[in-house]
């Protein structure tokens, strides 16, 4: 009976205080410890703490790796602070992947067999690829997604595009294994004309940007329902000017919105949202400015007065997206932040990748 009023006490009372002052708490005792370790903790607090507005930023660099609050959509560099990595290996080597619930994928891409998922919050790691073959993650091919199901299974999805086939497993944190699902019949989206983003989870949907190089006519989105565990195809918007390709979505009051580069003639940047399963155009931007290189985009952020966005096309750059008031007060609400490899946003969790 003392043990279930601690715990009650511990998901209704504690779940409420910052991630900080858990981590605190949990050096009081063993029982404290035990009971503010418990996955089903770490999922109460995270749905309190999903609506805080002040997020960090998280920003890798050949040097360091920078965190940064993220106040009102705007990156305050005033708040810097300089965190490690706990696998031994060199900076510029680390790509974020995925950002979701606190937790980090990121792949190590010079020894692509190693897929990190790390909570930078509690510096809690789990390799992925301990006992998989030598070419389990393939950075040029693959692309991965994070989800939560109904049973609260934090799980990993992985499309592995090998031999001219897509070969989906997830990874499921409960049971600590993979398992293979069934791809969409007839696709040829593992040929590599095909160039994939990683997922984006928006209202239990996992989509995933697969634009082709050469056609924008064949290039489609993917969703996984997280549910059922089945692959469906979307189009995306008709564009005839296109230049670029599709991006990594964002989340905007929980809407999947993506960008489109397109010249007509002068470049600009496009954004769409999805609803009702119809694409319809939100805005439309010409005032872009293109950086070649992640360091040039970097070093002119400081300059940032909150009313610009940054958007990474492949193959093109970054593109940084000028806006006016209406269109920033309409980002405020992004649940992303850049979209960017170097680069993403995620709140302080006691979810553990372990």
């Amino acid at each position: 009976m003392e043990r279930l009023e601690f715990e009650m006490f511990a998901n209704e009372i504690l779940s409420r205080l910052p991630t900080k002052c858990v981590a605190r708490l949990r050096c009081v005792s063993k029982q404290w410890r035990y009971e503010l370790s418990s996955h089903l903790f770490a999922i109460i607090h995270y749905c309190r703490m999903a609506n805080n507005p002040y997020r960090k930023v998280i920003m890798l660099t050949k040097s360091s790796i920078d965190i940064h609050n993220l106040i009102g959509g705007k990156l305050d560099i005033s708040s810097r602070k300089i965190i490690s990595f706990p696998v031994d290996t060199h900076l510029s080597n680390l790509i974020i992947l995925a950002s979701q619930y606190g937790i980090l994928l990121m792949c190590i891409q010079w020894r692509p067999n190693e897929l990190i998922l790390w909570n930078p919050t509690i510096n809690q790691f789990l390799n992925l690829c301990d006992k998989k073959p030598k070419i389990f993650f393939d950075l040029r091919k693959d692309a991965v997604g994070i989800y939560m199901d109904s049973s609260n299974d934090l799980k990993i999805l992985l499309l592995q595009r090998r031999k001219d086939d897509v070969i989906p497993r997830v990874y499921s944190r409960n049971t600590c294994e993979w398992k293979t699902l069934t791809f969409l019949k007839g696709a040829d989206y593992a040929s590599s004309l095909y160039w994939w983003s990683s997922g984006t989870l928006c209202n239990n949907v996992l989509y995933f940007p697969s634009p082709h190089y050469w056609t924008p006519a064949k290039s489609y989105t993917i969703a996984f329902d997280v549910e059922s565990e089945t692959f469906s195809k979307v189009s995306i918007p008709k564009c005839t000017d296109v230049i670029g390709r599709q991006t990594s979505f964002l989340k905007i009051r929980n809407t999947l919105h993506m960008f489109i580069v397109g010249k007509t003639p002068e470049t600009n940047v496009k954004l769409y949202k999805f609803e009702d399963e119809l694409w319809s155009e939100v805005s439309s931007f010409t005032n872009v400015k293109l950086f070649y290189s992640f360091d040039s985009w970097r070093n002119k952020l400081a300059e940032n007065k909150g009313d610009t966005w940054s958007v990474q096309i492949d193959r093109c750059g970054i593109f940084e997206i000028q806006f006016g008031l209406k269109d920033f007060q309409y980002f405020h609400d992004a649940e992303t932040f850049q979209g960017l490899y170097n680069v993403a946003s995620y709140e302080e969790t006691v979810v553990s990748p372990i």
